[in-house]
């Protein structure tokens, strides 16, 4: 977990005022570059901070307009998690433990069921993705899985079982996951709006 900045709840950072990269670092704004991403993205932690994902080569000056840009959802954003309760912290060791034998046998219940072979699971500590399937069809789950609801973490199963199937996103994937997964929309939408709070 990255150390976030104080966070200076009555008035907007000087980076919201000024698009100079001089600033960038100062008050409540963080950036993180990930070479994955493919365009700029905005979050406001828990306790206010702004966290802006870099792609590779996207600059810090763009990314300080995209937050200009976006100082009323930003403000919507903290007033919303000021009126939420903090959430409950958890232990870390122990929820790696239960995902170590909860949830192989858990995705290989469901493979069963569909009849679709894994030939290896593995638990993770993936920072940016709930799983992954390979090429070879081994599967990988985040430890963080222990800790979302049964549906949503059923929904996780089955998109990276799917993938056993259709080794891509295109419309057939997700036609596959829709037909195995009725809470579909819903489980996405946890892991947008909820889901990142656990990273």
């Amino acid at each position: 977990m990255q150390l976030a900045l104080p966070l200076v709840p009555d008035e907007p950072p000087p980076s919201l005022r000024s698009p100079d990269p001089a600033t960038a670092t100062a008050g409540t704004l963080r950036f993180v570059r990930h070479r994955r991403a493919r365009r700029y993205i905005l979050r406001v932690l828990d306790d206010g901070t702004l966290q802006v994902t870099l792609p590779r080569r996207g600059s810090k000056r763009d990314a300080l307009k995209f937050v200009e840009a976006s100082e009323r959802w930003i403000a919507d954003q903290r007033t919303r998690r000021r009126a939420q309760p903090s959430k409950a912290r958890y232990d870390e060791a122990e929820a790696r433990r239960r995902a170590a034998s909860a949830l192989p046998a858990q995705l290989r219940e469901l493979a069963a069921v569909h009849g679709i072979a894994v030939p290896r699971i593995s638990i993770r500590n993936q920072r940016a993705r709930w799983g992954s399937c390979s090429r070879r069809g081994s599967i990988s789950l985040n430890w963080r899985l222990v800790l979302v609801p049964d549906f949503v973490r059923e929904y996780v199963m089955l998109h990276e079982l799917m993938h056993r199937v259709e080794l891509n996103h295109s419309a057939r994937f997700w036609r596959l996951v829709a037909e195995v997964c009725p809470r579909l929309v819903e489980a996405r939408r946890w892991l947008r709006t909820e889901g990142q709070a656990l990273f």
